[in-house]
């Protein structure tokens, strides 16, 4: 028990949870070059200005396709709900139709 709280007190819990931090982002680093996600190399003659800018520019030419297909579901969604609101209207004016029969 001694030693645990020795061990608190010179800091190693800190050391420890740093060492164990530290090796599960380099094994995420490591799995991540494994699979295919490189850094950026840059090749001669280029800034990397320039290379950021391109990568910032593919990156809203994405965002801007999801934000049209998104738009598109939202649309096709809307006139769907619509639809079933009428299907809905005509089947209680049915039911009540069938009702009054009775």
């Amino acid at each position: 028990m001694e030693a645990i709280t020795q061990m608190l007190a010179n800091g190693w819990t800190l050391a420890l949870a740093g060492f164990f931090v530290g090796v599960l982002a380099g094994e995420l680093m490591s799995r991540g070059r494994k699979n295919g996600i490189a850094p950026i190399k840059l090749k001669p003659g280029e800034d990397a200005l320039s290379v950021l800018e391109a990568e910032i520019s593919a990156v809203r030419q994405i965002l801007q396709s999801e934000a049209d297909e998104a738009a598109a579901s939202e649309e096709t969604l809307k006139n769907l709900d619509d639809a079933i609101k009428r299907a809905n209207g005509r089947l209680k004016l049915i039911a009540k139709a069938v009702k009054r029969a009775k």
